[in-house]
C-alpha cells in the first residue's frame, strides 16, 4: 500500500485557479489516514503498530484513490459546465436586455448585417446548385464523369463536351472494362400539341443505358430497352419527369399508355422518373425519348452517321479504382477525328474526363457564371462593408456605455469576462440578421437565378443545408468580426480615468479606430462602384458595335406545320419566294429577301478548296450563308466591292465572300473573279463575284471571321435546308404595323400553317445580357455598400461631433465663426475619406484584372470610370459630412459648458 503523500506547496496555489481533484483527494485519504492512527495510538497503541493496523485496515489506497478521481474529475466537470453554460446563459440574458433597450441601434446593426449577410446566401444559393450540388436522384455521383474534348490552337486551349455518335461508340468500345457509358443530349424545347397556342416541353433524347447509369428506378411504368433504341428502328416512346407529369396529366397512373404530340409526332408514355430526377443538366428535362427516334438530317447518310450531329454528351460511370487519367490516356487517340482532309490542319485533340456537373468540367464557363462568381466575390466586400458599419455603431455603443463597463470592472469582473460579454452580443445580433438574411433569400435567391439565369427553369428550392450552413458560419463570423474590436478596446478600458472621465475624454483612440473603418468602406464602396461603371460603359461599346445589318430594322419569318406532306412542303420554297417579292411593295417594307437561317442562330461549314493555299488561315471548312440576291440590301450589310447574285441562272457558280475571307485567302489582291471548289478538288469552279462586310454569325464580340454567300436558288452542291426565312427590313418606326401585315400575309400564302416572327432585337438581346447583367448587379451592389459607407461617415462625423461638443461651445463663446467650425468638424471625417478614395482607386486598378475578360472596348483601369466615381462618391460622402458638422457650427456655448 501506498501512504498518501503531502500536496506539494507549489501545487496549492493552483487551487486559486480551478479545482485540483488529485490533490483534493490526497488530502482528504491522508486527514481520514492521520484520524486513524491517532485513535489507535489514543487506545495504547505504539505509533509503529498503529501506523502498521491503519494501512492494513485502509487496504489499496491507490485503487481507492483512481476510483475517487474518476468520480471526482466527473463531478468537477459537472461543475465546470454548469459554470460555464451558466455564464453564456447570463451573457446571452444581459445582450438580450441590452438589444431591447436600444432598439433604434439594434435595428439598425441587424439591418446592416442582413444586408450583407442576405446577399451572400443568394449567391451562395446560386452557385450552390451550379458548382456544388450534384444532380437531384443519381445514385453516387463521385463516380460518374461526363467527357470533354481539349483542342490545343495556337491561341491557346478550347473545350468542348459535344460528340458525335461515332465517337460514342469508340469510346463505348475503348472503356469496357473500365467503366459504363451512356449518351444523350440536353434538352430542346419541342411543341407539345397544335395550334399556335400550343404548349412546349424541353426533350431530351439519351441511350438505353442512360437511366441505368444513373441508378435511376422509375417512379411508375418503366423505361426504354435496347430494342426501342436500335438505331433505324427506335420505337417512338416516351419517359416523362414526375413534374411534367403531374403538370401536364395531373399524374394520374392511367397516363402510362397514353400519347403525347412531340413536333407532329406521336409518342407512347411507357413511364414516369422518380420525383426530383431532372437530368443532369441545370436545364431541367421534361421528356425523354430514345436516341434512335432524333429526326433525320437529311442527306445520303444516316443522321446517326453524319459526324455534322456532335451535340452527344458521353457519361462514364468509372469501375472501382479506376484513375481519370487512365480514362484520358485511353480516349485521347480513340476520340480523334479519322477526316483525312483535315488531317493536316485540325488542331491537336484530347480527351479529359470531368465532373458530371458541368460548371466544374474545364469547358469556359458563360459569362452569366462568370459573372455570378465575380458577384460572390462583390457580395463578401459588401458584407465585409456592412460589418466595419456595425464595428462603428458598436463602437459608439460602447463609448455611452463605458461608465457602466467601468463600474463592472470595479466591481469585479474579468476583462475576459467582459470582452466575452460584448462578443456575445455581437453574435446573437449577427445570428438575428442571418435569420433575417436567410428569410430574404428565400426569394431573394429565387430572384437572382431569374436575373443572372433566365434560360433555366429553376426547379429546386435555393434554400438547402448547405445553404442553411454557410449562412450560420457566415452569421458567426460577421459576428465575432463586427465585436472583436469593441471588446477588445472595452476590456482595456481604464477604470480609474473612465470614472473620473468627462463624456469627451478617453475618445481618440477610438475616434482613429473609426476613421480606418471609414476609409475601408470608402475604398471598398469605390471599387464597387467603379466595377458598375466599366461594365456601363461596356455594355455602350458593345451596343454601339457595327454587326454588320441593320439590327433595329430587321424582321425574321418562318412558318411551321403539325404534319408531315411532301408535296406541300415541295411547294415552300417558290410560295416564300413569291411572298417576298409581293410584300417588298407593301407600305412600311422597304425591301425583303430570303436566307436559309436567322443571323447568330446558327452557321452551316462546307469543305472548299480555293485558288490558294488554305494553311494561311487554318481554315478547311468554311462557314457559309445561303441567301438570295436581295438579302445585303435588306439586312443592310455593305456590299464593298463588286456586285451582289445575278438573278436566276447566271447567278449560278458565284459567291460573295466577307473582308475577312478576302484578306485571309487573297492578301493585297482583288478577289474578283478568283476560283473556290466546294466539297470535292474536282468540283466546278464558283467565282467570286463581290465583297461584303464582316458579320457577325456566331456571338456578337467575335474576330473577323472568314465566311461566304452563296445563291440560295442555285446552290453548287447538294443542301439540305428544305425551309426558307423570309427577311424584311422596315422603318423602324412602322415596326409594329409591318409585323402584323406579314403574320398576315404568311397565312394567307401558307393555309394551315403557323407563323413563326422575330425582330432582329429580340435576337439580339439575350447577346446584351451579360454586359447588362453585369451593369444592373453590380451597380446595385455598389450602391449598396456606398450609402452604408457613407452613413458611416456620416455616424463617424457625428461621434467626433458628439466628442467635441464642448470645445465647439468653448470656441464659439470666444468667437470662432460657422464656417471656422463646420471646417474643424468636416477635417477628420473627410481626410478618412480622401484616404478611402485614395485606396479605393489603388484596389480598383488591382481588382480590374479579374473582370478583364468580361468587359469589352473599355480598359480594366478607365481614367473616366475611377474619377467620375471617385468625385462622385467623395461629394456624397461631403454632404454627409456636412449634416453633422452644420449641427455643431449652431451649439449653443451655455448648454454645452454646463453639459460638463
Amino acid at each position: 500500500m501506498e501512504y498518501p503523500k503531502e500536496t506539494p506547496r507549489w501545487r496549492r496555489y493552483l487551487r486559486l485557479f480551478r479545482r485540483d481533484v488529485r490533490a483534493d483527494i490526497d488530502d482528504e485519504l491522508r486527514f481520514h489516514f492521520e484520524e486513524r492512527i491517532g485513535d489507535l495510538e489514543a487506545q495504547g497503541m505504539s505509533s509503529e503498530s498503529a501506523r502498521a493496523l491503519a494501512q492494513e485496515e485502509f487496504g489499496d489506497v491507490a485503487a481507492v484513490r483512481s476510483g475517487l478521481q474518476r468520480i471526482g474529475n466527473r463531478i468537477a466537470e459537472r461543475e465546470r459546465r454548469r459554470d460555464w453554460l451558466g455564464g453564456w446563459a447570463q451573457d446571452i440574458w444581459y445582450a438580450l436586455r441590452s438589444i431591447r433597450r436600444a432598439p433604434a441601434m439594434t435595428a439598425t446593426i441587424v439591418v446592416t448585417l442582413a444586408l450583407g449577410l442576405g446577399l451572400n446566401t443568394a449567391m451562395f444559393s446560386l452557385l450552390n446548385v451550379v458548382f456544388l450540388k450534384p444532380p437531384a436522384g443519381v445514385a453516387h455521383p463521385e463516380q460518374l464523369r461526363r467527357i470533354w474534348s481539349e483542342w490545343t490552337f495556337r491561341s491557346g486551349r478550347q473545350f468542348w463536351s459535344g460528340y458525335d455518335y461515332q465517337q460514342f461508340e469508340r469510346a463505348n468500345g475503348v472503356l469496357s472494362g473500365l467503366g459504363r457509358t451512356a449518351l444523350y443530349r440536353r434538352p430542346e424545347e419541342r411543341k407539345l400539341g397544335r395550334g399556335e397556342t400550343a404548349s412546349t416541353a424541353d426533350v431530351s433524347t439519351a441511350t438505353n443505358g442512360f437511366f441505368g447509369l444513373l441508378g435511376v428506378t422509375p417512379a411508375l411504368g418503366r423505361f426504354f430497352t435496347a430494342d426501342e433504341d436500335r438505331l433505324g428502328n427506335g420505337a417512338r416512346v416516351a419517359v416523362l419527369s414526375r413534374a411534367f407529369w403531374q403538370r401536364s396529366m395531373g399524374g394520374n397512373p392511367a397516363a402510362i399508355g397514353q400519347s403525347l404530340l412531340l413536333d407532329r409526332e406521336q409518342y407512347v408514355v411507357i413511364g414516369v422518373a422518380p420525383a426530383g430526377f431532372t437530368g443532369v443538366d441545370l436545364e431541367p428535362t421534361d421528356v425523354w425519348v430514345p436516341v434512335a427516334t432524333t429526326e433525320g438530317y437529311g442527306g445520303t447518310i444516316p443522321w446517326w452517321m453524319n459526324p455534322n450531329v456532335n451535340g452527344f454528351q458521353i457519361l462514364v460511370r468509372l469501375g472501382d479504382g479506376v484513375r481519370d487519367e487512365t480514362v484520358d490516356a485511353r480516349l485521347t487517340t480513340a476520340l480523334r477525328r479519322g477526316d483525312t482532309k483535315q488531317s493536316t490542319t485540325e488542331p491537336e485533340a484530347a480527351s479529359r474526363v470531368g465532373s458530371i456537373i458541368a460548371a466544374r468540367g474545364p469547358g469556359k464557363k458563360s459569362q452569366e457564371v462568370q459573372i455570378a462568381v465575380r458577384l460572390a466575390g462583390v457580395s463578401l466586400i459588401v458584407l465585409l462593408i456592412a460589418c466595419a458599419n456595425v464595428v462603428n455603431l458598436l463602437l459608439a455603443r460602447a463609448l455611452r456605455r463605458r461608465r457602466e463597463i467601468a463600474v463592472r470592472l470595479a466591481l469585479g469582473i474579468s476583462r475576459a469576462r467582459l470582452a466575452r460579454l460584448v462578443l456575445t452580443e455581437s453574435v446573437l445580433l449577427a445570428l438575428i440578421a442571418g435569420l433575417a438574411a436567410t428569410l430574404a433569400a428565400s426569394w431573394g435567391g429565387i430572384l437572382l437565378r431569374r436575373i443572372l439565369l433566365p434560360d433555366i427553369h429553376w426547379a429546386r428550392s435555393p434554400i438547402d443545408w448547405r445553404v442553411l450552413a454557410g449562412t450560420g458560419l457566415a452569421a458567426v463570423a460577421a459576428g465575432l468580426l463586427a465585436g472583436l474590436i469593441p471588446a477588445l478596446q472595452s476590456g482595456a478600458t481604464e477604470l480609474t480615468a473612465t470614472l473620473r472621465a468627462g463624456a469627451r475624454e478617453g475618445g481618440l483612440r477610438r475616434s482613429r479606430t473609426r476613421s480606418f473603418l471609414v476609409v475601408a468602406q470608402t475604398a471598398f464602396s469605390l471599387m464597387l462602384l467603379v466595377g458598375a461603371a466599366l461594365f456601363v460603359r461596356s455594355l455602350s461599346n458593345v451596343r454601339a458595335l457595327d454587326l454588320g445589318f441593320d439590327a433595329d430594322r430587321l424582321l425574321f419569318a418562318q412558318v411551321g406545320f403539325e404534319s408531315e406532306d411532301k408535296a406541300r412542303d415541295s411547294l415552300v420554297p417558290g410560295r416564300f419566294a413569291e411572298l417576298a417579292s409581293r410584300l417588298r411593295g407593301t407600305a412600311g417594307i422597304e425591301n425583303a429577301a430570303l436566307t436559309a437561317m436567322t443571323p447568330l442562330s446558327g452557321f452551316s461549314t462546307i469543305g472548299y478548296f480555293p485558288d490558294v493555299d488554305t494553311l494561311t488561315h487554318r481554315k478547311p471548312e468554311g462557314m457559309f450563308w445561303a441567301v438570295t440576291p436581295q438579302y445585303f440590301a435588306t439586312a443592310g450589310t455593305r456590299l464593298i466591292r463588286g456586285a451582289a447574285f445575278p438573278s436566276g441562272v447566271a447567278g449560278a457558280n458565284t459567291l460573295i465572300v466577307n473582308e475577312a475571307m478576302a484578306r485571309a485567302l487573297w492578301p493585297g489582291q482583288d478577289p474578283i473573279g478568283r476560283c473556290v471548289r466546294f466539297d470535292k478538288p474536282e468540283t466546278p469552279c464558283s467565282n467570286v463575284v463581290g465583297v461584303v462586310a464582316t458579320a457577325r454569325w456566331g456571338a456578337i464580340i467575335e474576330e473577323s471571321t472568314p465566311q461566304f454567300y452563296l445563291p440560295l436558288t442555285s446552290m453548287p452542291f447538294d443542301y439540305s435546308a428544305r425551309w426558307r426565312v423570309l427577311v424584311v427590313r422596315a422603318r423602324a418606326s412602322d415596326m409594329a404595323s409591318v409585323t402584323g401585315v406579314v403574320r398576315a400575309a404568311l397565312r394567307e400564302s401558307f393555309p394551315g400553317g403557323i407563323p413563326k416572327l422575330k425582330t432582329m432585337a429580340a435576337v439580339l438581346e439575350p447577346r446584351y445580357r451579360p454586359w447588362r447583367l453585369g451593369a444592373t448587379l453590380f451597380s446595385t451592389f455598389g450602391v449598396l455598400a456606398a450609402v452604408v459607407a457613407v452613413v458611416g461617415v456620416f455616424s463617424t462625423v457625428s461621434y467626433g461631433v458628439g466628442q467635441r461638443t464642448h470645445e465647439f461651445g468653448v470656441r464659439v463663446a470666444l468667437g470662432a465663426q460657422l464656417g471656422d467650425i463646420v471646417r474643424q468638424g468636416l477635417g477628420e471625417g473627410l481626410r478618412a475619406v480622401a484616404m478611402g478614395v485614395a485606396a479605393g482607386i489603388g484596389l480598383s486598378l488591382l481588382a480590374g484584372r479579374l473582370v478583364a475578360s468580361l468587359l469589352y472596348g473599355v480598359h480594366p483601369g478607365d481614367p473616366v470610370a475611377i474619377t467620375v466615381v471617385a468625385a462622385g462618391l467623395f461629394a456624397a460622402a461631403t454632404a454627409a459630412a456636412l449634416v453633422p458638422a452644420l449641427r455643431a457650427g449652431r451649439v449653443d456655448p451655455i448648454a454645452a459648458l454646463r453639459a460638463e
